[in-house]
């Protein structure tokens, strides 16, 4: 009895591991879809930073960045949003395969300090992939914040 018990949970514990790593490939597929059933394309994405700039690198193959990509900033917030479209032009009705994922994307990045507003960022494309650089502020100052006292009377 116990023997078959532990079998069991052997066995169910497999499927959990299996079902884990199944989900976990279908996420990282790109495939995933809404609950209205269309693809959900989220081009990959690296984030970092050297000492005078973020650098934000995007994985959009296959887009026309001067047509298919839109990139804003705002504050330490930015927005690269596009779509990726088909441009095939043949009609393909007996996939064998279908691992490109095709929609729209908007991808929000909060970045952790603030841009010298006084340096152009810049963006460029090259083999696939899109680099943005954003600089650094040189010199953040503090924001001094002056305290108002208010009699009770006057309140």
């Amino acid at each position: 009895m116990r023997s078959d018990r532990n079998k069991l949970l052997t066995e169910f514990f497999q499927m959990q591991r299996e079902l884990e790593r199944i989900f976990d490939d279908f996420l990282k597929s790109g495939r995933a879809t809404t609950a209205v059933g269309t693809n959900v394309w989220r081009p990959s994405l690296d984030v970092y930073e050297t000492v005078d700039s973020f650098i934000i690198q995007m994985e959009i193959a296959g887009l026309d960045p001067e047509e298919d990509v839109k990139i804003l900033l705002k504050g330490n917030q930015l927005t690269i949003q596009g779509q990726r479209r088909d441009r095939s032009g043949t009609k393909k009705e007996h996939y064998h395969l279908a691992e490109v994922s095709y929609g729209a994307f908007r991808r929000e990045v909060i970045l952790p300090e603030e841009l010298d507003e006084h340096v152009a960022p810049q963006a460029n494309y090259q083999n696939g992939f899109l680099e943005i650089v954003l600089p650094k502020s040189k010199d953040p100052q503090p924001q001094k914040i002056v305290v108002e006292v208010k009699d009770d009377e006057t309140a």
